[in-house]
């Protein structure tokens, strides 16, 4: 019977993994997606209470921990908009679509903080893309809505 592997060489083989790109720090560390996502409550909770740059914080750090997650990268791209970083919000929505091409929730959000920035092209691309995406019928309306009003500003 092979010998139990010692807890510290666990450790240092879940560290090699993830300084290769190969494990998120929620597979080292073991973290559940209930502890996450419990987390998760609180900074969006802190979101709505203004708490912006404590929001932030959480969602910095959530994504950090685990990078696959779409709605943690999503999260952020919105905090880091109501921070005042265009960029890091885009940013972090074009991690949320290379993680799902197809999440309209993304490209409606992305669509938005390019309209604030004057991007109305690109804008305009992602609320197309958007509308061919499954998903809420209420984000599809509000899509087509400013689509059709930056159609008719064209």
């Amino acid at each position: 019977m092979p010998s139990p592997i010692p807890e510290a060489e666990k450790l240092t083989a879940a560290v090699q993994r993830w300084a290769e790109g190969k494990a998120t720090l929620k597979e080292v560390r073991g973290y559940t997606d209930e502890e996450l996502y419990s987390v998760a409550r609180t900074a969006y909770a802190f979101f709505h209470q203004g708490k912006v740059a404590e929001a932030r914080t959480l969602f910095q750090g959530l994504f950090a921990i685990n990078p696959r997650d779409g709605y943690f990268a999503k999260a952020l791209a919105v905090v880091e908009y109501a921070s005042g970083n265009a960029d890091g919000s885009l940013a972090a929505y074009e991690v949320a679509l290379k993680l799902d091409a197809g999440d309209l929730a993304a490209y409606l959000g992305r669509a938005e903080v390019l309209l604030a920035t004057g991007q109305r092209q690109k804008a305009a691309e992602d609320l197309k893309k958007a509308l061919g995406c499954k998903g809420d019928e209420r984000q599809k309306t509000k899509a087509k809505a400013l689509l059709d009003a930056l159609r008719n500003k064209g």
